[in-house]
């Protein structure tokens, strides 16, 4: 029960909202959560059509998902640019360990070789688009091996200690 009560602090990200030294990181932190969700969304819909209603892809530009796929592309390319021009802003953060960075990076890039791949597809580019989407493959694979030694197994912990303190009455 208690982590269904904190689900929505922490969709709306209240924590990062009252939190003064960090206000500024909440925007693009916010679109990029919203992305993941998005895609995962996107990723789940497409398999059940591939795989239960035997309707492979590639889907019309028209199809709701795919519009939902675009809008969290251009969501994750466009937040994770931002955290990335926010660190290079703050010269005290330059210094924080190569797995902080790496991160972002890494988050820029799944979403960079995402909507390159559909770019150059579109574009009726195939040789490139499926070296781009082989690229995209393996930063997607990087980034969920590297998930829980990462500043993203926040999404785990941090959720379940915002849980327990719920549980337990403390704010």
């Amino acid at each position: 029960q208690a982590l269904t009560r904190i689900i929505p602090t922490v969709l709306k990200h209240n924590k990062f909202t009252e939190c003064t030294t960090n206000r500024d990181r909440s925007t693009p932190h916010m679109m990029v959560l919203y992305s993941f969700i998005g895609l995962a969304v996107v990723t789940g819909v497409c398999a059940l059509m591939l795989y239960v209603g035997n309707l492979p892809g590639p889907y019309s530009q028209l199809n709701p998902i795919k519009w939902l796929a675009n809008i969290s592309g251009v969501a994750l390319v466009i937040g994770a640019g931002i955290m990335l021009k926010n660190r290079y802003d703050k010269k005290d953060e330059q210094q924080t360990a190569y797995k902080d960075w790496f991160i972002l990076w890494l988050v820029f890039s799944v979403g960079l070789t995402g909507m390159l791949t559909e770019m150059t597809r579109l574009a009726h580019m195939a040789g490139i688009s499926f070296f781009i989407y082989y690229l995209h493959l393996i930063s997607v694979l990087v980034l969920f091996f590297f998930l829980p030694y990462s500043k993203m197994a926040h999404l785990v912990y941090r959720t379940a200690a915002m849980a327990y303190a719920e549980y337990g009455n403390r704010k």
